[in-house]
């Protein structure tokens, strides 16, 4: 099949969606499924926390064993972490183990998305790497989209246990994919010491700290805004019901899908700056519309809006990562990128849950709005590194 992409990207990208989908097939069933132990709703909520924790702690350390010992052998590596921890789930005779087997999923999710992601810049040519990181970003929300009818569906015709022993059967899947159909990369030799050195260096880049501002920013918004504090907003504000609530989510998901891959040939033909300048401010301006209307159709033209410039925020910034990263090092500048990210995720779902706790719905907005504007400030005084050198003497 012709394309502007290798067949290794297309086979990460099929890997992701994969591994997406039977992440978010135990989605709709996992606090009911710990309400099976008899345990209460915080202990329940833990396994979201425990999960996500987890991915904040491994992302570097994935990106740096990826370095050492080649994307190849730690996404296999990570893909089988993610098959084991779903099999010990759906056998968990108690709370304890189900508990310690979301954190092992959230290391192996944390090893997959990282050494996937640096597989996909080092067989990449810069000049088609933002058409290539689309194809990562659409195997990502197709998988994101599947993932929860299929889980719930699965519960129905099963148990609670069932969609557990999907997600374990999808990826052994990825994981003879990526032993069988991704070539091996020639070793660089890289010692741990030299791999540490050069994260080092790229951490003391300006442009890169921008960049992971960026993506923090980027994750406050999705795990903060998006998913916890519109429907908080929606239901107990507005009074919609769980059907608004899931097309205003599901619009903005289907025109986030849509326009991917457009914005990856952008990114390509036009620049990374401009892209992620245009993106980052007219999310930022689109998620603080949330909180100015108050009808649905109000709502489901700031989603549609919203989802057309989050798409093309998305896929520029780990675009200018791949630039960044210095040979040999690319697993762990994309470990500290993710980092930044998963921070966002975990933080923006407490810090604008605590404002809607307090009735100030329309100031989480802004607040989140706020943040996105601040990393584009940011990035603003960064130099465009589409077939640039700044990789090789990051300043």
């Amino acid at each position: 099949m012709p394309s502007a992409v290798s067949r290794q990207v297309w086979i990460i990208a099929i890997g992701v969606g994969f591994v997406m989908a039977g992440l978010t097939l135990v989605a709709p069933i996992l606090p009911l499924y710990a309400l099976e132990f008899g345990v209460s709703y915080t202990a329940a909520g833990a396994l979201i926390t425990g999960f996500a924790v987890a991915r904040l702690l491994f992302s570097v350390i994935g990106g740096v064993a990826g370095d050492r010992w080649g994307a190849r052998k730690v996404t296999v590596f990570g893909t089988t972490l993610l098959a084991i921890s779903s099999v010990t789930a759906a056998l968990a005779p108690n709370y304890g183990v189900l508990l310690g087997s979301r954190f092992i999923e959230g290391i192996g999710s944390a090893i997959f998305a990282t050494t996937a992601f640096q597989y996909l810049l080092q067989v990449t040519p810069k000049e088609r790497l933002g058409r290539a990181t689309a194809a990562f970003q659409t195997g990502l929300l197709v998988g994101v989209a599947i993932g929860p009818l299929v889980g719930g569906f699965l519960a129905e015709l099963g148990d609670f246990r069932t969609p557990f022993w999907a997600y374990a059967v999808l990826a052994g899947i990825v994981a003879i994919l990526a032993w069988f159909f991704i070539e091996d990369l020639p070793s660089r030799g890289t010692s741990a010491r030299q791999v540490f050195a050069m994260a080092g260096q790229l951490m003391r880049s300006r442009a890169y700290l921008a960049l992971m501002l960026v993506g923090f920013s980027m994750m406050f918004m999705r795990g903060g805004a998006r998913v916890t504090l519109l429907p908080l907003y929606a239901e107990q504000s507005l009074g919609f019901g769980a059907g608004d609530i899931g097309i205003l989510l599901s619009v903005s998901a289907l025109t986030n899908l849509l326009i991917v891959n457009p914005a990856g040939r952008l990114v390509d033909n036009v620049g990374r700056k401009p892209v992620a300048m245009v993106g980052l401010t007219t999310a930022a301006i689109a998620t603080a519309g949330y909180g100015l209307f108050e009808s649905f159709t109000g709502l489901l033209i700031v989603s549609l809006v919203f989802g057309v410039t989050s798409g093309l925020a998305s896929i520029a910034p780990p675009t200018m990562v791949g630039d960044l990263a210095p040979e040999g090092a690319e697993g762990s500048a994309v470990g500290v990128y993710r980092m930044s990210g998963d921070l966002g995720f975990v933080i923006g779902p407490l810090v604008l849950g605590a404002i809607a706790d307090t009735g100030a719905f329309t100031a989480g907005f802004f607040l989140t709005g706020a943040v996105m504007l601040l990393a584009a400030a940011l990035l603003s005084f960064v130099p465009e590194t589409r077939r640039s050198n700044v990789a090789k003497s990051v300043s």
